[in-house]
């Protein structure tokens, strides 16, 4: 599982959760990874097989299912048998045409978060064995580290990318205005403030285009 933690970016690391689960929980015959913005908006960026993608825009659309109970009512879901299911029976009833059997999903989390949903499918029912249980926990628990540590190194280089420019914006300013780093610094986060953008985008701006949009109109 140590190869979850080496993927350059989050989809190759979402990639590779999804294909592991398919080699490592036993009775796995395709998996997904559920990201839910927000109780309107599911999104599945990754998976195995376009069954997954399918079954969540099922549950989008009729407003139950198992990804999104893990998420807002629980950490895990087991189906034995979508067929005999009276737990989603819209659901339950579409689903088991794409075909579905039975079905794992664990939350995603961490002690900060909640991340997103691991959802496992297998084309005939009772497929998931104890075992498959008992791995499925541990997978989704490492999955979950792997995903956060990836989004916390994403969101370090992002902070990194926006200190540079920003850098680069207070030099342009000290230069063309003759003004120290501190003083091109308020220039920007005034400017900010008055033109009701963000002062990284306005940052971004300054760097690209050589304009200056802080001067005073003649």
């Amino acid at each position: 599982m140590r190869s979850l933690f080496a993927e350059p970016d989050l989809r190759a690391t979402l990639q590779r959760i999804v294909d592991l689960a398919v080699t490592t929980v036993p009775g796995c015959d395709y998996a997904g990874v559920s990201l839910l913005e927000s109780r309107s908006s599911l999104q599945t960026p990754v998976c195995t097989h376009d069954i997954v993608r399918r079954s969540d825009e099922l549950q989008l659309r009729l407003g139950e299912g198992p990804s999104l109970d893990s998420m807002w009512k629980g950490t895990y879901v087991y189906l034995p048998d979508l067929t005999a299911s009276t737990r989603w029976p819209k659901y339950a009833a579409e689903a088991a045409k794409l075909p579905i059997g039975s079905l794992l999903s664990f939350r995603l989390f961490t002690a900060r978060e909640t991340l997103g949903v691991l959802i496992l499918y297998a084309a005939r029912p009772q497929a998931f064995k104890e075992q498959a249980h008992e791995v499925g926990v541990i997978y989704s628990a490492q999955a979950a580290s792997a995903l956060a540590a990836n989004r916390h190194i994403a969101n370090l280089n992002r902070a990194l990318d926006t200190r540079e420019t920003i850098g680069q914006a207070q030099g342009i300013l000290m230069e063309r205005h003759h003004m120290t780093a501190e003083q091109a610094w308020e220039r920007l986060r005034e400017a900010s403030q008055n033109l009701n953008v963000k002062l990284a985008e306005l940052a971004e701006k300054i760097t690209l285009t050589g304009e200056d949009p802080t001067a005073a109109p003649d």
